[in-house]
């Protein structure tokens, strides 16, 4: 598990692709490729993992189920939460392990998985959610560590009070602006265009590095006098009173920091460059540079700046505050900072290290000289920003897994085979695609309905703060008239996007721009000075009232609306066209993003929580409505026509109560059958009995009647030794009695066998003693006992039942010899599995021949000149009446092996 949590975590770290699905939401064929590496090597960590619960399911015993579960639900109890409130990942990580051995030691997935395939899909689901789990903390870890990173970079440059290289480079450039002969052209000659100058000082002397910063440049002829407004506007010498009231100077000559109201303000500079004229004297310009701040409905540092309060993937929740001597002193942003952060968390030392979380809100503080302090606030990685990331990546995982397992099945020509699996696959397979398939459309549905919502909700506020821009402009139509002097309509652009909080350009009525809130992207070349053609088609020649389209600055994708203003006549009616105003939403994008980022979270959310709640409930429920039918086929298969069947208890009258019903009818029809086939079975018997009896009767009946007979006749003839006749006839008689005595006594003993009494006893000491007595009659040879262990083999059984048996086997072994061979018998205990006990009786005599091996059990069939046949089946009957079985192994002069097999008796 670890091991997979730092693959993702190099994953994410080493790539500059975001697959946070809450930070971004743009798809490229990268991030196709990125997201099918990290499942092909997830799939590597999977088949590990897939090892380690084989060999957990191996080791553990069915017996210890209910202590194992216990155990591993507490574990996964303590270790889970405390890893998630301490926030250790190795906790949280060690309880998603025992959480997954939890659920499959609980579901028995595994054991099944090797009977039914929608089991192994159901544990494959598993083991992906187990990684899905690790890779949204991973990208949680890696958002925490970036979050952190990003706030201390922006609490230092809140911090820091000069910009050291920006003053070095100011002051080359300030050298060089003094030196440009055409610029000290322009300042001497009174007629000659300003604007001109203010833009090459801009655009080419105060470029790149200081993009950064807000340039307001100011003109001033050798009186001291401004070059603009003569007689309006302040003088030099009054410029620089008020500028310098509040400044500081720096290393460099004539250049100023200007301090605000407290340390935190926004850095700003102040440069008066003294420009010589050839005939007039010196002139003077004035810049001063303001550090840019990100205002709430424009993005143009994304495009133009690496501009200090602008760090992406914050959020738009950003706030911070700075601290003097521990008083609040400065803060931006909507938290509160005076109520919500109070001492006690101020000195909290985790504040200063990783962050502090408090009600939804996580702070960062960093310590700087003088006392200060800045704390940067966010809005916490909250958890269902995890949960969407879980459910992107759980998606990702099982379509590319779904996908993998759709060709291969097509490939080979087994897709038939989904519908020819058993009846609980096929519940599960049918409710999870009846679920899946509505749930996909109506999330669709519902998205593009949202996404159409959304846009629609933007175009009324496009279209709302268009109208406030064009009203606030048209109060000035006078300066849109008077489109050569360009200041006033500079500071009415300014003022409007202010007011409006947009940006603007302002257009004449032929599409060339005058001015605009942002200038520096047409001067970056990022915009084009003239009007979108389709604006000025659909404005000026079809006449619409505004026109909404889609543009791109560089990367940037962005709505800009289009909208003219008309000059009002003396009666109030609308007059021509005096110029357009276009209305960039550089945010447009970026908001709709946020919006879908959000919708597409809160599906991915709901998707995935149905999809997997679905599964539970489709396992849980196909286990329920197919447990009966396990049951009776249980039932089905103890059904015998020698033991005692019971019936199916089963109180519903659905489908399954009227198969029970049927299976009960039959039941009880087969117990008639069984009484039916018993008399059979017993009349058949006793005839068979009887003419057994009758046939060993006939036997020596026939000798007796002749001796008899013979008797007669000599007495008949009064022979001389008729006394003599007697004497063997008699004993003749006695012998034959004597066979009838016998033949009526085994008969006895197998019809009358006596009542069983069992007990615990031990098999081996009897088996010990029966070979001992028989250690005479070996002739020569000997019988060997082998036992597997010194312990007891305690079964529950009669005694004398056990001792007739291994008497009969021995005996049998022993005659069995032929007289030419030397005896070697083997008596042998063994234990089988955990629960049953085997006796094997071997000997080296001639074997039993093929014809007559399916006769051996059976009474009154004997293979030997004396006996009745009867010993083995009543051995046999008393066997299986303890549980047992009992056959044999024979091979044709080599030998035969008797095998008794009894269960052990219960500790």
């Amino acid at each position: 598990m670890e091991l997979l949590f730092q693959f993702y975590g190099n994953s994410f770290d080493n790539s500059q692709l975001v697959l946070d699905i809450t930070q971004n939401i743009q798809f490229s064929g990268f991030k196709l490729l990125l997201c099918l590496a990290i499942v092909l090597h997830t799939g590597g960590y999977l088949m590990g993992f897939y090892v380690l619960s084989q060999m957990f399911i191996s080791i553990v015993r069915p017996s210890t189920k209910r202590l194992g579960i216990a155990l591993l639900g507490i574990c996964t109890i303590i270790f889970l939460p405390l890893g998630l409130a301490l926030d250790q990942i190795d906790l949280v990580l060690v309880g998603i392990t025992l959480l997954f051995f939890f659920v499959v030691r609980l579901t028995g997935l595994k054991q099944l998985a090797a009977v039914v395939p929608y089991q192994i899909y159901l544990f494959i689901f598993l083991m992906l959610g187990v990684s899905s789990a690790v890779g949204a903390l991973a990208l949680y870890e890696h958002f925490d560590n970036q979050l952190v990173l990003s706030k201390q970079k922006i609490a230092g440059n809140l911090l820091v009070d000069n910009d050291l290289q920006g003053e070095y480079l100011l002051a080359e450039r300030t050298r060089e602006l003094a030196a440009d002969p055409l610029i000290r052209a322009k300042l001497a000659s009174p007629f000659a265009n300003q604007d001109m100058v203010r833009q090459k000082i801009v655009k080419y002397y105060l470029r790149d590095y200081f993009d950064k910063y807000e340039i307001a440049v100011s003109l001033f002829d050798p009186n001291g006098n401004s070059v603009d407004s003569v007689g309006k506007a302040k003088s030099l010498y009054q410029v620089r009173r008020d500028l310098l009231r509040k400044a500081s100077s720096t290393d460099q000559a004539n250049l100023y920091l200007v301090r605000g109201s407290n340390s935190f303000s926004t850095r700003r500079y102040v440069a008066f460059v003294r420009v010589p004229t050839s005939q007039r004297g010196v002139s003077t310009v004035v810049l001063e540079l303001s550090l840019k701040k990100l205002t709430a409905n424009s993005v143009v540092p994304e495009l133009l700046v690496d501009q200090k309060f602008f760090q992406p993937n914050l959020g738009p929740e950003l706030s911070y505050a700075g601290y003097e001597n521990g008083r609040l002193v400065y803060n931006e942003g909507n938290f509160d900072y005076v109520n919500n952060l109070t001492g006690p968390e101020l000195r909290d030392p985790r504040l200063y290290t990783t962050g502090l979380s408090v009600d939804g809100f996580h702070h960062l503080a960093v310590r700087g000289p003088q006392n200060r302090t800045v704390v940067v606030t966010t809005a916490t990685y909250s958890f269902s920003n995890w949960l969407a990331n879980f459910s992107f990546l759980f998606l990702t995982h099982t379509f590319f897994w779904l996908l993998c397992i759709g060709l291969y099945m097509l490939s080979r020509g087994r897709y038939v085979d989904v519908f020819q699996t058993n009846f609980s696959t096929k519940i599960q397979l049918f409710l999870n695609f009846g679920i899946l398939v509505p749930l996909v459309i109506v999330s669709v549905a519902t998205a593009s309905q949202v996404t159409s919502s959304y846009k629609r909700d933007l175009l009324r506020t496009y279209e709302r703060r268009g109208k406030a821009v064009q009203e606030n402009l048209l109060r000035h139509d006078a300066l849109l008239a008077d489109s050569a002097s360009k200041a006033p309509l500079i500071d009415l652009a300014e003022n409007v996007a202010g007011l409006t909080e947009t940006d603007l350009n302002l257009y004449d009525s032929h599409g060339m721009l005058l001015v605009s809130s942002q200038p520096l992207i047409f001067e970056s070349g990022l915009l084009s000075p003239l009007m979108n053609p389709q604006a000025v088609a659909a404005l000026a020649e079809r006449g619409q009232p505004r026109v909404l389209l889609m543009e791109r600055a560089g990367t940037l994708s962005f709505n800009a609306l289009y909208l003219p203003l008309h000059t009002t006549l003396e009666d109030g009616r609308t007059g021509a066209v005096a110029g357009y105003v276009g209305i960039p939403f550089f945010d447009s994008e970026k908001e709709l993003d946020n919006k879908l980022v959000e919708l597409i979270s809160t599906i991915l959310n709901i998707f995935t929580v149905m999809f997997i709640l679905f599964l539970v409930l489709t396992f849980v429920a196909s286990r329920l409505l197919t447990n009966p039918l396990k049951i009776i086929t249980e039932k089905l298969k103890h059904t015998t026509l020698t033991g005692q069947n019971e019936m199916l208890a089963y109180e519903s009258t659905d489908e399954i109560g009227l198969l029970v019903r049927e299976y009960n009818a039959m039941l009880l029809k087969l117990e008639e059958s069984k009484q039916e086939l018993a008399t059979q079975e017993k009349e058949a018997a006793w005839r068979e009995m009887a003419r057994q009896v009758a046939h060993e009767i006939k036997n020596p009946l026939t000798p007796m009647k002749l001796s008899l007979q013979f008797l007669q006749k000599a007495i008949n003839e009064q022979r001389p030794n008729v006394e003599e006749l007697i004497g063997k006839i008699s004993q003749t008689l006695i012998t034959q009695v004597d066979v009838l005595n016998d033949i009526a006594t085994s008969f006895s003993n197998f019809t009358n066998l006596p009542a069983m009494r069992p007990e615990r006893l031990d098999v081996a000491a009897i088996l010990r003693r029966c070979v001992a007595l028989h250690q005479g009659g070996a002739h020569g040879g000997a019988i060997h006992l082998r036992e597997a262990g010194e312990g007891q083999y305690l079964v529950f059984a009669d005694e004398n039942l056990l001792v007739r048996t291994f008497n009969n086997l021995l005996i049998n072994a022993l005659q069995s010899v032929p007289e030419s061979r030397k005896p070697a018998i083997t008596a042998a205990v063994d234990l089988v599995g955990s629960d049953r006990v085997r006796i094997c009786i071997q000997d080296n005599g001639a074997g039993i021949p093929e014809h007559v091996r399916e006769k051996v059990f059976v009474p009154n069939f004997t293979t030997k000149e004396t006996g009745s046949g009867i010993g083995l089946a009543v051995a046999r009957r008393g066997i299986e009446s303890a549980g047992g079985r009992i056959w044999f192994e024979t091979q044709e002069g080599v030998g035969t092996k008797f095998y008794i097999e009894l269960p052990l008796a219960p500790a």
